[in-house]
Parts: C-alpha cells; structure tokens; sequence
C-alpha cells in the first residue's frame, strides 16, 4: 500500500502535475479577463435582460425542476461541461441545499400554478 501511495504522491507533485495546474489557472484567468471584458461592453438594458434570462434558466434548472447540475448544463443551458461549472456547481449546491431544508416553502403552488410567494430572509440592511 505504502508503495501505491508513494507513487500517488510523486504524481501529485510532479512537475508535469504541476506545469497542468499552472496552465488550467492561466486559461481561468484569461477566460474570467474576457468575461468581465464582454460583461463591460453591455449596456444597462444588455445586462439586465443576461440577468433576467440566466436566472430564470437557473430558476427552472434548479427549483421548478430540481435538476442536476449536468442537468442544467446540456439541457437548460445547452453548453459544454466546462463552460463556467466551477462557479454554477456552487451556485447548484447551495440552492439545492436550500430546498431540501424549505422543501415545503418552495414545492407550494397556488390553484392556477403559480408559485406561491416564498419567504425572504432579508437581513441586508441589519
């Protein structure tokens, strides 16, 4: 065992590891430069309508139909597995956290099918 867990370790520390690490942090922050850069050029009404539609998408990946993160990706958001995961499968977990603990507050629905309105803990301005 001693052996297997030494060759992991020379694997983990190996400059090859290493020079990988260095290479997917450069393209994160090339792609996060780019990002803020397009985000940037928007007008108000451009980032407002980005917003609007991201959460709505997020709201239906993640609430109405309580899917996977991969859920949300391929089929709500119709993108690659790699496009902005690190930040959304945050994002994924903390709502879905959410809804297990206020999982009534969250499943009602009024007669029509509207949600009914949730409440909001709204500490911001304390």
């Amino acid at each position: 065992m001693e052996s297997t867990e030494n060759d992991l370790g020379q694997w983990l520390n190996s400059p090859e590891l290493q020079a990988l690490r260095e290479a997917w942090a450069a393209a994160e922050r090339k792609q996060n430069a780019e990002d803020d850069a397009w985000w940037d050029s928007l007008t108000m009404e451009g980032r407002a309508q980005a917003f609007r539609q991201i959460t709505k998408l997020i709201h239906k990946a993640d609430i109405q139909d309580k899917g996977s993160y991969r859920y949300a990706m391929y089929d709500i958001f119709n993108l690659d597995y790699s496009d902005g995961l690190s930040h959304y499968i945050d994002i994924h977990n903390f709502i879905y956290r959410g809804l297990e603990q206020n999982a009534p507050s969250y499943s009602e629905k009024t007669e029509n099918g509207d949600d009914k309105d949730a409440p909001i803990d709204d500490t911001s301005g304390q």
